[in-house]
This record gives C-alpha cells, structure tokens and sequence, in this order.
C-alpha cells in the first residue's frame, strides 16, 4: 500500500456527467493507492445536459466545460476544480470515423451493429481517447477559469460483443479489446478498467500537473493556442474565461 503523505494536496473536484459508469470509473482512478498519495480528491458528480456541437473531442470538451461552469455556479464556492470529459471512438478502417460521434452511432446501431459493421473488415483496429476539460475555479495552477486539456488513448481491436459492464445505455465496451487483455471492456468492471484505461491516462495526466512541481502557466497568452508538450501535461491550451 502507498504511503501517503501529510503534506499532499487536497482538491475539491466538480465532476461533471450523468453517465454513472463514467463517474464510478473515475472514482475509482483517484482512488488509485498511487493517486491518494499525491493527492486526496474529493469528487462530487454534477448531472447535467450540454449542447452537442460539431468539432473535434477538444473543442467538444471545451464547450463542455465552459457550459457547465455558467450552469453550476451555485455549486463552485468552496470547489477546486470543475471537470468534464468527452470520449471518441476511431476505427483504422473506417478513416477515424465516428471519432466524438460515437454515441450517435451507437444509439443507431448498438455494439452489435458495431460489430457487424467492422466484421467485414480485415483491419479491425481501433483506437479509443478520453478528453478531460478542467477548469481551475480558484486560478491556483492556471488562469482562473482558463481551461486546460488532458487527452488519454489506449488501442484495441473490435470483437463480437462479450460481457455487459456499460459505460451508459450508448456503449461500445463489450465489442472493444484492448492490447494485452483477453477480456473486454465489457467484462471488465470499473475498477478493472481504472487501471488501465484512456480515463485513467487523461485524469492522470491531470493529477500529474496539479500535484507536481510544475510552475503556473503565463495567463497573457493567446486566445487559442496549441502547443505539444511532455506527455504528462495536457496536449493543447485554450484560454477561455466565462
């Protein structure tokens, strides 16, 4: 077990999604003996609609977190952070398609439609990313109410559906494999998937900068702005206040 230390960080998070398969997957990466050590997260969900736009899983992301910071004011007294996310789903044979759309192709053809689709192809490869949006309401890391963004990816391959662990009624965990595993996001529960998934990767990366020995970022930059960075810091940076 990890040692914690007494001087490790403590955050207040505002998490938002409806989505309870997302929410308790997240629970569990902080929750991760590695992550407490660094930093004791408190998360609290906030349930809430956003606007579906078209772009790509960023600007989705950041229209999320932005919508949701003007919709959950009443709840950012006394809260650290605010955190959405946004998962895309891109097939090798298919060009990347559907991406950020995958929610709207699964509610039209369903994990089976999925597989049936991608059973006529020979390359079933597929690459699965999670895109957290993070707000910081206090200016503490960041420029206060700037938003950053934190991307995690794993490959797999696309199967015939196994196991019944959803992610939402709009799902594709059961025809997803991923390298290394003979067993299914499906098959997996949560706390399974908090080991080794995309979510683990981005929230990680996002632990990485809030608890590590990074200095503030300039809050004079651009508008919008994308840099590359080390991998344990976030891909891109929008400032965007609201």
């Amino acid at each position: 077990m990890a040692t914690v230390s007494a001087a490790k960080m403590r955050m207040r998070v505002l998490y938002g999604t409806g989505n309870a398969g997302k929410y308790a997957e997240a629970s569990h990466v902080f929750k991760r003996a590695d992550n407490v050590a660094r930093a004791d997260v408190v998360l609290t969900q906030v349930d809430f609609d956003t606007t579906e736009i078209q772009g790509n899983h960023e600007e989705i992301s950041m229209r999320k977190c932005t919508e949701m910071a003007s919709a959950s004011v009443a709840m950012h007294a006394g809260q650290d952070f605010l955190l959405v996310e946004d998962v895309s789903l891109e097939l090798e044979a298919l060009n990347s398609f559907p991406g950020p759309y995958c929610k709207a192709m699964l509610e039209a053809i369903g994990p089976s439609g999925l597989w049936d689709l991608m059973s006529r192809y020979d390359n079933r490869r597929a690459r699965v990313t999670c895109t957290v949006g993070a707000m910081d309401l206090l200016g503490r890391h960041w420029g206060e109410r700037e938003v950053q963004i934190f991307s995690g990816s794993i490959h797999g391959v696309i199967v015939a559906p196994k196991g019944d662990v959803q992610h939402g009624k709009a799902s594709w965990n059961s025809v997803f494999l991923p390298d290394g595993y003979d067993k299914t996001f499906g098959e997996l529960q949560f706390h399974e998937q908090a080991e080794m998934s995309h979510r683990r990767i981005a929230l990680e990366r996002f632990l990485d900068v809030v608890s590590g020995p990074y200095p503030l970022w300039s809050r004079k930059e651009p508008t919008f702005e994308i840099r590359r960075r080390h991998s344990t810091r976030p891909s891109s940076v929008w400032n965007l206040s609201c």
